[in-house]
């Protein structure tokens, strides 16, 4: 659930770090030209660069991103009929700022970005409204929710497109694709059973012995939510630069 927007920012500051010639981008970002015969692996060095700004998101006092901490995640829902109704709202994640990107591909003449990003472990908390039958126990609530997931891996593949502007040539994000491996979690609902501790802590543990199940579940409705959040936000910073700001020659 955390991954919704942790790739968000982190795919998003892949192309930020390939900007490295925006007018208002400062010297601490690594330019990388469209020329350079090994792009991929100059872009990796930037984004390893820029990450410990990535936390606050203050990459200079002029130029400024979404922070990675916390970060915010959309409402994602599951819904699988009467056995399985479930809502995760106003999640905050901490640890994306953690993350690292390998095997980056760059086709710069196709405008496609091909990489693969973990985080090693990241805690969340929010609100859930939940409904489920798992095997032979009903669980039903509403409350705070935390939890943590451990050992996340996503592939990301960004298509871009170019557009003109008021007589300029620009760059978007067409498509976004994205799919996620979490290897663990662990939740903890309160007011599980209306708040029963006896039940409450019963629930929990039946969740967490069964959290594969639960973690399958959350997965689509995580990629979804990260596909559409990124392509927004990586689309609102792209416009401010042109084509040949963004891959100087």
């Amino acid at each position: 659930m955390l991954q919704t927007t942790k790739m968000v920012r982190i795919a998003l500051t892949v192309i930020v770090c390939i900007a490295g010639s925006f007018a208002a981008v400062p010297p601490s970002i690594k330019v990388c030209s469209r020329n350079d015969p090994d792009l991929s692996r100059c872009v990796t060095e930037s984004v390893n660069d820029l990450r410990p700004r990535l936390a606050t998101g203050k990459i200079s006092d002029e130029f400024r991103i979404p922070p990675l901490e916390p970060l915010a995640l959309s409402t994602v829902n599951m819904d699988r009929g009467a056995e399985f109704k479930a809502t995760f709202s106003e999640l905050l994640v901490s640890g994306p700022s953690k993350f690292k990107i390998d095997n980056l591909k760059v086709n710069i003449e196709k405008l496609i970005f091909d990489f693969n990003i973990f985080l090693p472990k990241l805690s969340f908390k929010g609100k859930y409204d939940l409904k489920i039958k798992l095997l032979l126990l009903n669980i039903a609530g509403v409350g705070d929710l935390t939890g943590v997931i451990e050992n996340n891996h996503a592939r990301v593949k960004l298509m871009c497109e170019k557009y003109t502007k008021d007589g300029s040539e620009y760059m978007r994000v067409k498509k976004l694709l994205v799919r996620i491996q979490i290897e663990k979690g662990r939740f903890d609902m309160k007011d599980l059973f209306r708040g029963d501790p006896v039940l409450s802590q019963a629930g929990n543990q039946f969740i967490n012995e069964n959290s594969r199940l639960f973690l399958d579940e959350l997965t689509p409705g995580l990629e979804r939510s990260l596909s559409e959040t990124f392509k927004s936000t990586a689309n609102e910073i792209m416009q401010q630069a042109t084509f040949d700001d963004i891959f100087p020659a």
